[in-house]
């Protein structure tokens, strides 16, 4: 197994495509149900399988990652050949990153001396297990809504 198997719950969230797999396999329900209960090794190569063939088509994807710990706010932009980093730190120990008046509170001082901001960016030595070590780590692919807007800030501060 290349990553990680997919948990229960995003299994029955993909069941079409689970399904869809297992048939490009010349698998039927009835057969797969049979696989479970007296092949359980098959039946774990398959999961396997689908869950690497389902993170290969996620880390494929240029997408981003945010995470949030009470002190800090990581954005990473995930592109083809680079990956791109705005860091936010609060001085002020006592902002939790995680509420949502901690959100606020970034917002209305983001230009002030008590948060800090740094950006960087380097390109890869293996694109998909570091932004897969991102995920396993806490970091949550999102849309990029703070990325774009932050990025978007420091380009034009005016």
């Amino acid at each position: 197994m290349e990553y990680k198997r997919l948990s229960t719950e995003q299994f029955e969230a993909l069941h079409e495509e689970f399904a869809k797999f297992l048939a490009t396999n010349s698998i039927d329900k009835k057969e797969w149900d049979l696989l479970k209960l007296n092949e359980i090794e098959k039946a774990e190569v398959l999961l396997d399988l689908f869950s690497d063939m389902v993170w290969n088509d996620i880390l494929d994807k240029e997408l981003f990652i945010e995470h949030l710990n009470p002190n800090h706010f990581f954005l990473f932009e995930c592109l083809k050949d680079e990956i791109n980093l705005i860091l936010l730190k609060s001085e002020d120990h006592t902002i939790d990153f995680t509420s949502p008046s901690g959100l606020q509170w970034v917002q209305d001082n983001f230009q002030s001396e008590s948060l800090s901001l740094f950006q960087s960016s380097k390109t890869y030595s293996n694109r998909k297990q570091e932004i897969f070590d991102l995920i396993q780590k806490g970091g949550n692919i999102t849309t990029g809504t703070y990325f774009k807007s932050i990025s978007s800030f420091l380009s034009n501060p005016s």
